[in-house]
């Protein structure tokens, strides 16, 4: 981070939605390349979830581009527009050009089963004999997808072998959709917050109604962390699990220890958002996952509950690195970052930053009194820090800033493995005081 502002920057992504129509992959093209993809078609739709049975939230024109955050079987959940989340098909992703009007021929060379996901547990369709001829839409690694009854299936790649040609195919459905069994007995859950109850499972899903506090709700199902369930007045929707309270337990508690503490360790920058350079052109965002894993691993060995924003070098805007700790009901969020000044070598130390005096100040204190007693850097102190990883984050959190990167003695300091494990030490220390002390939600 730069002295007169951290660097934390937002990338946003121009998309332009049109209204929600029928599916028209079948005239759409990507291409990937590293963690984004560029739209190739006159309107690709992005869905609700991963699978075709999912709702289309809306399309995207010819030469966006959309970063993709992970993968789920054969479909890439990318950032869209105002820090919106959808899924777009991957069998229209590939190294070269690729549509769903076509696919790769290939024979099975052995007799193999035909699965609903990449997974050997995964339900089995069919078996197909060896020498059958399969219409192949998506390879990775171990496991193929292809094109089976209409609808999109997976084999183990060990048994497939590509001839060369292609075939005409019509986009096939996707064939599962996670869902959990409808509960054996009603269940009553109560909102703890006024809650939007939505569409789909997804923050991003649209609202069907705002519901206010306290509002008693009837669960139909479970999806991961939603539930489906339906109101009083007989509509039904999504809430989030974590904005109900069910009967017989209590709103989430505050840790009193490390050992039952939920931390959200928030490495800073990531990705394209390469952060601030040291004097040999090393960037902060290295750093920041390297000091994050060590505090992470030494709070694991404490038994504590360790939750990244990241843990690899991707790019995470901000608004989700707070709404993870908010989702989490972390007990302390910590934002790790690097100073850097507007000239070489003419700064040093380490400052700890908070926003909420009150919910985040003392966590502030505690840790960094600690890591002024394990550090040999200048000890800056505390401050008033507007960030909106702090602002939009309702648990206690801090920022802190672990060195001047542009400071050759500092980053010396920073690209030490020592000076990481001496920072998770203190973190540690720091956060058993802070426990210990009462100051906790």
């Amino acid at each position: 981070m730069r002295l007169s502002q951290p660097k934390l920057k937002r990338w946003p992504l121009i998309l332009a939605f049109a209204a929600l129509i029928g599916l028209s992959v079948a005239t759409s093209t990507v291409l990937a390349s590293s963690q984004t993809l560029t739209v190739r078609a006159n309107l690709l739709n992005v869905r609700l979830g991963p699978g075709l049975a999912y709702a289309a939230m809306g399309q995207v024109q010819s030469g966006t581009r959309l970063t993709v955050l992970k993968k789920e079987n054969s479909w890439y959940q990318v950032r869209l527009a105002g820090n919106k989340i959808g899924w777009v098909a991957s069998w229209l992703v590939a190294n070269t050009e690729a549509s769903t009007s076509t696919a790769s021929v290939a024979k099975a060379k052995v007799a193999v089963n035909v699965r609903q996901t990449a997974t050997t547990s995964a339900k089995v369709l069919g078996t197909l004999k060896a020498g059958t001829t399969l219409d192949v839409l998506y390879q990775e690694g171990s496991w193929t997808e292809i094109a089976y009854h209409n609808t999109a299936a997976w084999v183990t790649s060990s048994a497939v072998q590509l001839t060369g040609a292609t075939t005409a195919l019509a986009a096939p459905k996707q064939t599962y959709v996670k869902k959990a069994a409808a509960p054996t007995r009603s269940l009553t859950v109560t909102t703890n917050i006024s809650v939007n109850l939505r569409q789909a499972a997804g923050i991003n899903a649209p609202i069907v109604e705002k519901l206010a506090k306290a509002t008693k709700l009837t669960v139909l199902s479970q999806t991961s962390d939603w539930y489906h369930v339906r109101t009083a007045g007989g509509k039904s929707g999504y809430v989030a699990s974590w904005t109900v309270t069910t009967p017989g337990s209590s709103t989430t508690k505050a840790a009193t220890s490390l050992a039952e503490a939920t931390i959200v360790l928030d490495p800073g920058h990531g990705g394209q958002d390469a952060g601030a350079e040291s004097t040999g052109k090393k960037y902060e965002k290295t750093y920041t996952l390297a000091m994050a894993k060590a505090i992470g691993a030494a709070l694991s060995a404490q038994g504590s509950n360790v939750i990244y924003t990241r843990d690899a070098d991707t790019f995470v805007d901000l608004e989700p690195r707070a709404t993870a700790s908010n989702n989490a009901h972390a007990d302390a969020f910590i934002s790790i970052h690097f100073d850097s000044s507007p000239n070489p070598n003419e700064a040093s130390g380490f400052t700890t930053y908070y926003f909420s005096a009150t919910t985040s100040k003392p966590l502030a204190l505690a840790l960094n009194q600690s890591l002024g007693k394990a550090l040999s850097l200048t000890n800056r102190g505390t401050a008033y820090g507007n960030f909106q990883v702090l602002r939009d984050n309702k648990q206690p959190s801090v920022l802190m800033e672990m060195g001047y990167i542009n400071t050759d003695k500092d980053f010396k300091l920073i690209a030490s493995p020592a000076y990481q494990q001496r920072v998770a030490v203190a973190v540690v220390q720091g956060l058993q005081a802070y426990f210990q002390a009462g100051n906790h939600q």
